[in-house]
């Protein structure tokens, strides 16, 4: 009866183990799924950072255009600088600043960075207002005439 009782314990023990190093090799592929899925996602993040720190740098600069577009404008007309008047983007008719969609190639690039654009700048956001907006939409418009009738 002892003999029984240790070899179906011994059966038992070995079926523990051969489940255990499943699970252990079960475990070692999720694992290393992880570590990949990890990697990937940081290398997205880092793409994505650049991407954004490509269009805060040209946030500014077109900013900067626009700014000194404006006072060239003013100038011109003899405005005061505190008149409390806003001019929106028909006053930049002639306006040639570095624009947002610099780089743009073809109509869907044009309609993708548009929607990214809308994203980040829409007055509704925290770091948009409208008259960005107004900028991107009248240069929108025009380079959508041009890449459409292409």
């Amino acid at each position: 009866m002892d003999k029984e009782w240790l070899f179906e314990e011994n059966v038992r023990l070995n079926k523990l183990k051969q489940e255990l190093e499943e699970q252990k090799k079960a475990l070692k592929s999720e694992r290393d799924r992880l570590a990949d899925e990890k990697k990937a996602f940081e290398q997205q993040k880092r793409v994505l950072e650049i991407g954004f720190q490509k269009l805060a740098a040209d946030k500014e600069m077109f900013q900067a255009a626009v700014k000194k577009q404006k006072e060239k404008e003013k100038r011109a007309r003899g405005k005061k600088e505190g008149d409390g008047q806003r001019e929106y983007p028909d006053s930049l008719k002639n306006f040639r600043g570095p624009g947002f969609f610099g780089g743009v190639t073809e109509y869907a690039s044009l309609k993708k960075r548009y929607k990214e654009l809308m994203k980040i700048f829409h007055p509704d956001n925290k770091s948009g207002d409208s008259f960005t907006v107004a900028c991107i939409n009248r240069e929108f418009e025009i380079l959508k005439s041009r890449y459409k009738s292409k």
